[in-house]
């Protein structure tokens, strides 16, 4: 993995986004700074993956539920409390940037993400590292946050916001009026959203719609028989014909 940032900054104010790609560019980790305009060209730059690290308004964090890409996401907010610091970072936030002391607060980020980057790549030595602050996330929390596609589920009234890895995804299941998340775990996430909502937001060459009511991870199929049956784990889905095709094309040969 290569000891380098490439930051993109979205906020409201075109003040705040040019001290930011002007303070940001002063550091030599930081291969590429892009001050995007708005949440379409956002989400457009997210999805291609090029970015890490993406300078966010509060106001803006819904884009964390419509990207799968891999990015360090960094809200900034105007007045912070403990609470608050802790939902955002259940959210999938990596740090927080308040308005005051810039420089100092931009060093300690980049630090860490170049830390990271260091603490997966064995045998490399770099000599950039911006800050010795000691890694605040254990291996697997970094993992995670970084070398690994994932989807945000948003909010409800009894949970938060949740990010999950696509791989440990099975299937997606309509029961009722809720869509279930089958995890690889045994783990179930329930959502009052459409399977619509998702598929729209799942990379397609890894996701496919097989009927009304189930998208599944194409990636972890162990078994299409006969009649159209499709097989994961200890569960069995009928596949129906109008859906057939596109999986077929998902199938490695």
């Amino acid at each position: 993995m290569k000891n380098t940032i490439i930051a993109s900054v979205l906020v409201k104010k075109e003040e705040t986004a040019n001290l930011l790609k002007d303070l940001l560019s002063k550091f030599s980790c930081c291969q590429k700074v892009s001050v995007l305009s708005n949440l379409e060209e956002a989400l457009e730059y997210l999805n291609q993956g090029e970015c890490t690290l993406l300078f966010i308004d509060e106001d803006y964090l819904n884009v964390l539920y419509t990207t799968h890409k891999p990015v360090f996401i960094v809200p900034i907010c105007t007045k912070m409390n403990i609470s608050k610091i802790k939902k955002l970072m259940k959210t999938g936030c990596f740090d927080i940037l308040l308005q005051d002391n810039l420089t100092a607060q931009l060093k300690i980020i980049l630090g860490k993400i170049i830390n990271i980057h260091t603490h997966y790549s064995p045998g490399s030595h770099n000599s950039e590292v911006v800050s010795d602050r000691e890694l605040e996330y254990n291996a697997s929390i970094a993992r995670f946050i970084f070398t690994e596609e994932s989807i945000f589920l948003p909010p409800t009234k009894q949970e938060p916001a949740v990010r999950i890895l696509l791989k440990e995804i099975l299937f997606i299941e309509l029961i009722e009026n809720k869509i279930h998340f089958i995890m690889e775990n045994g783990e179930i996430y329930e959502r009052r959203k459409s399977l619509k909502y998702f598929i729209q937001r799942l990379p397609d060459n890894m996701f496919q719609k097989i009927n009304q009511k189930t998208i599944i991870n194409v990636q972890n199929i162990d078994q299409i028989t006969r009649g159209d049956i499709c097989r994961i784990k200890d569960y069995s889905f009928k596949i129906t014909r109008s859906f057939k095709s596109n999986l077929k094309s998902k199938l490695p040969l």
